[in-house]
């Protein structure tokens, strides 16, 4: 095992860890509950954590976590070709309809 990401939160290293996967690429989080005691020890070792099963995995993983945070850039809005309704450029379908974007 090793780790691979040290997340703002355990929402956050559960998003990364769930685009990993869907990459078939097992990992695990570690520390998910444990941001309560930071500032008695060091935020990297309290925070929750992203570990990969293989560290072969590591290129391939980085790879998933660069497309998640351009994914996490974009900004302004997308207008459904399907019902005509604006979505948030980051989002893939229509919220309303949910067609494809």
């Amino acid at each position: 095992m090793e780790r691979f990401y040290i997340a703002f939160n355990r929402f956050d290293a559960y998003l990364v860890l769930h685009r990993l996967q869907q990459a078939g690429i097992p990992a695990h989080v570690f520390n998910e509950h444990m941001q309560s005691i930071v500032g008695d020890v060091p935020p990297d070792v309290a925070q929750p954590q992203v570990w990969l099963e293989r560290p072969a995995d590591r290129s391939r993983a980085e790879t998933v976590l660069a497309a998640l945070h351009a994914e996490r850039q974009k900004t302004g809005s997308v207008r459904c070709t399907s019902c005509g309704e604006d979505n948030p450029a980051n989002f893939e379908i229509c919220w309303k309809c949910g067609r494809g974007l």
